[in-house]
């Protein structure tokens, strides 16, 4: 603060204050949006990847990389709230950056988890074979009469391409909002004093 501010604040400082602070709650919006996504990913990261690591789970490296990934995107998000708090300059890019990536990942497992289903010859109907077939006419055979079979695989296409939409959409929106943000904290750090910036800070 300047020695013309050191003292206590006149009318007209109180006033430029008061205006900066209805300002700055836009920022304290986005720190609030990057808290509820670190919560997210932290969540449902964990959810992912702890199954992989159970004795007689199942180990799906894919699945394992997605876990890990939104565990690590979480924390991402939490360092990033802590800086919007700071009116660190670039900390939206960063979270913009973290976004774009961990969208592009939800949509290539995405895509290879489709692959895999169109590529292999036994779909999930499978596995339930023996709990369904005497109930929608499987024969003596014990096997499930092909349209089920079709029923199973393609609510697979839509289980693992809800992944990759859910990374495009809400991966890709929260990208656009922190690159907005970026570009209103740049304005806002650039036409406000600094005096006012620093006790925003010290806050």
């Amino acid at each position: 603060m300047s020695s013309k501010s050191a003292g206590p604040l006149n009318e007209e400082q109180l006033v430029e204050l008061g205006e900066a602070n209805l300002r700055l709650r836009k920022f304290n919006r986005a720190a609030v949006a990057a808290h509820r996504a670190c919560a997210g990913l932290l969540v449902f990261g964990v959810l992912t990847a702890l199954p992989q690591f159970i004795p007689g789970a199942g180990l799906s490296i894919s699945a394992s990389i997605m876990g890990l990934w939104m565990i690590a995107a979480g924390f991402v998000e939490y360092w990033g709230e802590q800086n919007i708090r700071r009116l660190r300059p670039g900390v939206f890019r960063k979270l913009m950056i973290n976004q774009l990536l961990l969208g592009g990942m939800f949509i290539i497992i995405s895509g290879w988890w489709m692959l895999e289903v169109a590529l292999s010859q036994h779909s999930g109907a499978g596995q339930i074979n023996h709990v369904l077939a005497p109930y929608v006419g499987g024969g003596g055979n014990g096997n499930l009469p092909i349209k089920i079979d079709q029923l199973v695989k393609l609510s697979e296409y839509v289980a693992y391409g809800s992944i990759g939409a859910f990374g495009l959409i809400c991966q890709g929106s929260m990208a656009i909002y922190y690159a907005h943000r970026e570009r209103l904290l740049n304005e806002y750090l650039r036409i406000t004093p600094e005096w006012i910036v620093r006790v925003q800070k010290s806050a």
